[in-house]
């Protein structure tokens, strides 16, 4: 991303489609089926797929995230269903968007 594009004119676009959303909540679906984290499984006897449920305010911002919102938009849509101030919001989203890209979740791109 250069110097002059701005982070909040950037659209987020899922890249992890296994995900399912139960009473309003996303849960992300994760499936370990490479070599390693088969051994692993089998070594702490685990399932093959594991989940991660995200809280209110990240299912909505995951829900926002359908590739045409940029991250403003998807502020404006978070502040629409929880009372906050744009500033602490801003800063809320940008932090979840920067964890989702760096767990290869979410990818930014230009609008």
């Amino acid at each position: 991303m250069s110097k002059e594009t701005n982070f909040l004119d950037m659209i987020p676009i899922r890249l992890h489609d296994n995900y399912k959303e139960v009473d309003g909540v996303v849960h992300l679906i994760f499936t370990h089926d490479k070599l390693i984290e088969k051994f692993l499984r089998w070594m702490v006897k685990k399932g093959k797929t594991s989940t991660l449920e995200l809280d209110e305010l990240g299912s909505n911002a995951w829900k926002g995230f359908d590739g045409k919102n940029t991250v403003y938009d998807v502020i404006k849509l978070l502040l629409v269903k929880e009372e906050d101030s744009y500033e602490s919001m801003e800063q809320r989203i940008i932090m979840f968007i920067r964890l989702l890209i760096k767990k290869k979740l979410v990818r930014l791109d230009k609008k």
